[in-house]
């Protein structure tokens, strides 16, 4: 069974929960419903992203692999690049890239939609929220049911760098567009 039935299925719960939510509720705090919808569908895809193909009936003797090196991916950067192998390199930068961006929306739903102010605060939850990311890759492999996942210290410390990032630059742009707006009712 192939997780994208999951992402599809969760996507077409989605969309029933918001025709009844909109039937029920109208638009009251409309924008705050569409930001919490978004958050969801967000949710979705990111479970989708980290585990992959799911496989039912388990895969038997599969090899768990755990990875406790913190920053092994510049040594492997470096590594990869000194050999000349393009493709495993430009494959290492991507996969370091996306573990990077994949929780820079939760930094921003944070300050958001749950209303959280502080930098450490958010930096805590970010990182509790890529240590779920990677537990539950590492029993979903170690039970068979998804191939080529792995618990990886790396992914941790990135995911919970993009979580800040995008708590830092949502708030920092909140706070200017409130700024101006503010200075511009003053000017009227």
């Amino acid at each position: 069974m192939f997780l994208s039935f999951i992402t599809f299925l969760g996507s077409i719960v989605l969309a029933l929960y918001i025709l009844i939510d909109l039937i029920s509720n109208r638009f009251k705090n409309i924008k705050k419903r569409i930001i919490f919808y978004s958050f969801i569908f967000y949710l979705i895809h990111v479970v989708h992203f980290t585990v992959g193909i799911l496989f039912y009936p388990p895969i038997e003797d599969t090899y768990v692999k755990i990875q406790f090196i913190p920053f092994y991916f510049i040594y492997d950067l470096y590594l990869l690049n000194d050999r000349g192998n393009s493709w495993y390199f430009w494959n290492a930068v991507k996969l370091s890239f996306f573990n990077l961006i994949m929780l820079l929306p939760l930094g921003a739903y944070l300050s958001l939609l749950f209303r959280i102010n502080s930098i450490k605060k958010a930096i805590f939850i970010t990182f509790l929220v890529s240590l779920f990311i990677e537990s539950y890759q590492l029993i979903l492999e170690s039970l068979g049911f998804t191939v080529g996942r792995t618990f990886n210290v790396d992914d941790l410390i990135l995911n919970t760098l993009g979580g800040l990032v995008g708590f830092v630059m949502f708030s920092w742009g909140w706070k200017t567009y409130n700024s101006v707006t503010n200075y511009k009712r003053k000017s009227a």
